[in-house]
């Protein structure tokens, strides 16, 4: 009987470990460095009383070419692919080639691929998500991607020309082509 209660409280302390770990894990507690925007920023991008949505789109296309919001607000040394599936995703990661960090950061600040419109729906649906990383190996910047069942996006930090997350039919399109093309990956 001591020997199954020994079994049971090392996988209870072993099975706590891991959930913390996964967690902070998503979380970028250990490795996270988000340029995040100001409070006072922030409100510029919020729905205010008297907003519809035009205006709040205006004030978003105010913004698409202000170097204060480019995505992700710091120099990017690494990208990396994961899959979103829980505890496994992690092992899953691709680098991409060094050669397409830039073309990447393009297609996150082109707002031809990212479209207005409700963007309900879970980060836990999106197939895969990337992070990317600055010199000293932090975590600068994060995107998940929901392609084939919602084709929408969610990135930390806020960045402007994502507009509300969603991606136009040329934004899936290329991202569909950037993650399944095995070249640009090492």
């Amino acid at each position: 009987m001591k020997r199954l209660l020994k079994i049971f409280l090392t996988l209870t302390i072993l099975s706590g470990l891991i959930a913390v770990w996964y967690w902070a894990d998503k979380q970028d507690y250990f490795q996270g460095d988000y340029s995040e925007l100001t409070e006072k920023q922030s409100i510029i991008f919020k729905w205010q009383d008297g907003d519809d949505g035009d205006k709040l789109m205006t004030r978003y296309k105010q913004h698409f070419a202000d170097t204060k919001f480019v995505f992700p607000r710091q120099k990017v040394t690494k990208v990396k692919l994961f899959k979103n599936t829980p505890i496994i995703g992690l092992f899953t990661a691709k680098n991409l080639n060094q050669n397409n960090v830039d073309t990447f950061l393009k297609f996150c600040n082109d707002t031809a691929n990212f479209d207005w419109g409700e963007t309900t729906w879970e980060i836990s649906e999106s197939e895969y998500y990337v992070r990317l990383y600055n010199s000293d190996n932090k975590v600068v910047g994060k995107i998940y991607f929901c392609l084939d069942d919602c084709g929408m996006t969610s990135a930390k930090p806020f960045c402007p020309a994502m507009k509300f997350g969603g991606l136009s039919a040329t934004g899936l399109d290329n991202i569909k082509k950037l993650i399944n093309n095995k070249d640009n990956w090492e």
